[in-house]
């Protein structure tokens, strides 16, 4: 019985305890800042990562890019004026990780690193800038179009994943950002 009471107080004590998590998506600075409207009811940050316009490219991989972050940026599609513009730079690589017997690859590592640098639309001044990288790899087929078509999927999800990241290491910068002008 003893024993029982003991492990019962140990369990509730490590349920009631603070862990130190701090919520990402805060809204401290909502209250503060006189441009966002207060029937709004999109988060700030929301409507921060929605006024960012990205720098058009013609490549397939960057406009694939560009989609999955706009999706990611503004899944509610709420309209909001640009006020950052956003400077991606993509270099993608492929390499072989596995060597058959025969000194051909059997396998092949795709890496993607994107640069980026987060400017104000009206002078241009740069709040931020930084790398978001992501890796996969995938078997190589006697089919070359199946090598094709899944060097393909997998640079898609790539981009997924990297426009996800990016989301989380701009809210960051944002955040940085307007401390900085709090101050």
């Amino acid at each position: 019985m003893q024993k029982s009471l003991v492990i019962f107080a140990f369990i509730f004590l490590v349920l009631t305890a603070s862990c130190g998590f701090e919520v990402v998506y805060r809204d401290d600075l909502k209250q503060n800042n006189s441009q966002l409207n207060q029937s709004n009811h999109y988060s700030f940050y929301q409507s921060e990562l929605s006024a960012i316009k990205i720098k058009k490219t013609r490549d397939k991989i960057d406009q694939q890019l560009k989609n999955n972050l706009y999706d990611v940026f503004n899944p509610d599609y709420i309209k909001v004026e640009s006020k950052y513009f956003l400077v991606l730079k993509i270099d993608k690589k492929t390499l072989a990780t596995f060597i058959t017997a025969t000194g051909g690859s059997g396998r092949n590592k795709i890496i993607m690193k994107v640069d980026y640098e987060l400017r104000l639309i009206d002078n241009q001044q740069k709040i931020a800038s930084g790398t978001v990288t992501a890796t996969d790899n995938y078997n190589i087929n006697s089919n070359r179009y199946g090598t094709f078509v899944a060097e393909d999927y997998f640079t898609v999800n790539l981009t997924e994943i990297i426009a996800s990241n990016l989301r989380n290491s701009l809210i960051n910068d944002l955040i940085e950002y307007h401390r900085k002008q709090k101050k």
